[in-house]
């Protein structure tokens, strides 16, 4: 069965929540399935939210999710997805991933949703297919899993397995399988519920900074944070991302200046920091590859900068988080 085709039945879904999600994650995978049975006055969608030990499992914030029930390979229906967070590897255990797969092969459809997607491939799940996973994990996501073409996309759907890079991409995602059955009048009114405009489409690439308005007021500073994001392993200087956009660099610090308060170069340099700090706080990688993979030609300059701009080491950062 072909979930993403035309139909008025009823879905059967189980969500898989391990240890660890994202609140946002789970709401944006739930909450559109709601709303689509509020809007249609009857069920669309019949889900029922699972952990892998049967008891309530506490999300990233801290907040506990009641569930339904405890998750098993004998499950079957129409979709499963899979969502997962922070160090999904350790909380899900030995035997999740073979329950997962075993599991896998009774669904029409299986999704990975932000780290889920980490759990799919272990099982072998997304060999020779297309995938994505949440921006930060892409690189790594990309050298452990080379049977994978691992692409930046906000939600990927190839055959019968879905993965997306987080929680916007999830409600996407939902709306997506929504206008896909009933019609995009249909997704709209969804959307509505949640005052959303729908303004992505799957294959939009994840952003590291969420430009909002930026693209409408001043496009020309959103393309230019553009080619920052593409190249924070390897910086350009703020002459020739002048040269690339065809404007002058005085004319490229005048739009920063008037529209951000902060010069390119600074802004490229703080964004740069900010990737660092979340592969800090949020990886277990040396300080040594991060500034590698943030741009910087020593460790010490790295450490330096780090320090001037959150005034505390890359390690005592790391320290404080554990």
């Amino acid at each position: 069965m072909d979930v993403f085709s035309p139909s008025d039945s009823p879905l059967s879904v189980a969500v898989l929540v391990l240890p660890g999600s994202s609140m946002m994650s789970v709401a944006c995978t739930i909450d559109p399935m709601r709303a689509a049975n509020r809007m249609a006055h009857r069920t669309i969608f019949d889900w029922a939210v699972h952990t892998l030990d049967g008891e309530s499992t506490l999300l990233s914030c801290g907040l506990p999710l009641s569930i339904n029930s405890i998750f098993g390979s004998a499950a079957g229906g129409n979709i499963l997805i899979v969502v997962a967070g922070f160090d999904s590897d350790l909380h899900a255990g030995k035997g999740a991933v073979p329950t997962i797969v075993k599991a896998a092969a009774r669904y029409d459809c299986v999704g990975g949703v932000e780290a889920g997607a980490w759990l799919l491939a272990r099982g072998g799940l997304l060999n020779g297919l297309r995938a994505t996973t949440h921006w930060e994990d892409l690189e790594d996501f990309t050298n452990n899993h080379p049977e994978i073409d691992v692409i930046p996309d906000r939600f990927v759907v190839d055959g019968k397995y879905f993965t997306t890079g987080g929680a916007s991409p999830t409600f996407d995602l939902m709306l997506h399988l929504i206008r896909s059955r009933h019609g995009v009048a249909f997704a709209m009114e969804v959307a509505s519920i949640f005052i959303y405009d729908e303004a992505h489409t799957p294959t939009d690439a994840q952003m590291l900074v969420s430009l909002g308005h930026l693209n409408t007021f001043e496009p020309r500073i959103a393309d230019a944070i553009r080619i920052m994001e593409s190249r924070i392993d390897e910086p350009i200087s703020v002459r020739a991302i002048a040269t690339e956009m065809e404007m002058s660099v005085r004319m490229l610090e005048n739009l920063f200046l008037e529209a951000l308060s902060i010069s390119p170069g600074k802004y490229y340099r703080d964004l740069r920091l900010q990737v660092a700090l979340k592969l800090i706080v949020d990886t277990k990688l040396s300080v040594l590859e991060i500034a590698i993979r943030t741009g910087f030609n020593s460790l010490s300059a790295f450490s330096r900068s780090y320090k001037n701009k959150f005034g505390v080491s890359p390690m005592k950062s790391r320290k404080h988080v554990a």
